[in-house]
C-alpha cells in the first residue's frame, strides 16, 4: 500500500542515507556519516525540509516500508532553503555553504520528484513503478524529475510515463536530464 509518511517512519531515513551516500556527494567529505544521519533524521521529522515526512510517500507491505519517494512544489523551495540555511546549518554547526543537494533541481512552476528509492531486498517487484504512478497521478499540472544521464534504465522508465527531456542539469558530480510531463 502507498501512504503518506509519518514522523515515526525512520526506515525512510535509513534508505535516504543509503541513497545519498551512494552518490558520493561533497557533504560526506566534510562531516561524519553519523552527523549526516542525524541531520537527515532531524529534517525528516521537520515540517519544512525537502526531506520532511510531509513531502514523503511510502510503499508499505505487511507493515514494512519497502520504498519511498519525496516530492514538492517549486513554490516551497524558498521555505526549504530558509529552513536549511537558517536552522539546520546553525543547529548542526555546518559550514554556511553546506548542502546535501542544491535547490535549483526544480524549475519554476514544477511539482518535482526529488527522490524515489526502493530498498534492495524489495527491488524488481514493481514498487518503483507504483511510487512513480502515485506521483504522476498527483493532479499537478507540470511534473518534473531528474535522471542521471548514465541511468538508461530509469530514463526509459520515466519516458514510458510520458516524461520528456527539457534540459540538462549538473547535480553533485554528474550530468542529469531534467524531464518534464505536462497534464
Amino acid at each position: 500500500m502507498i501512504r503518506k509518511a509519518k514522523r515515526e517512519d525512520f526506515k525512510v531515513v535509513e534508505g535516504l542515507f543509503e541513497f545519498i551516500k551512494s552518490l558520493g556527494i561533497d557533504i560526506f567529505n566534510d562531516y561524519s556519516e553519523d552527523k549526516i544521519f542525524k541531520i537527515l533524521k532531524y529534517v525528516f521529522v521537520s515540517d519544512y525540509d525537502r526531506f520532511s515526512y510531509k513531502n514523503c510517500m511510502v510503499f508499505e507491505k505487511e507493515g514494512a516500508i519497502q520504498g519511498f519517494s519525496f516530492s514538492y512544489h517549486y513554490n516551497d523551495v524558498l521555505f526549504m532553503k530558509d529552513f536549511w540555511f537558517g536552522e539546520v546549518v546553525n543547529k548542526f554547526d555546518l559550514k554556511r555553504d553546506s548542502i546535501i543537494f542544491d535547490y535549483d533541481e526544480v524549475l519554476e512552476g514544477e511539482f518535482y520528484l526529488d527522490t524515489l528509492f526502493v530498498f534492495s531486498d524489495a527491488r524488481a517487484e514493481g514498487i518503483g513503478n507504483k511510487l512513480l504512478t502515485e506521483f504522476v497521478n498527483s493532479g499537478q499540472s507540470k511534473l518534473s524529475l531528474n535522471v542521471a544521464q548514465s541511468n538508461f534504465r530509469a530514463r526509459k522508465l520515466y519516458e514510458s510515463y510520458g516524461f520528456k527531456k527539457d534540459c540538462e542539469i549538473f547535480i553533485g558530480h554528474e550530468k542529469y536530464n531534467h524531464l518534464i510531463k505536462r497534464k
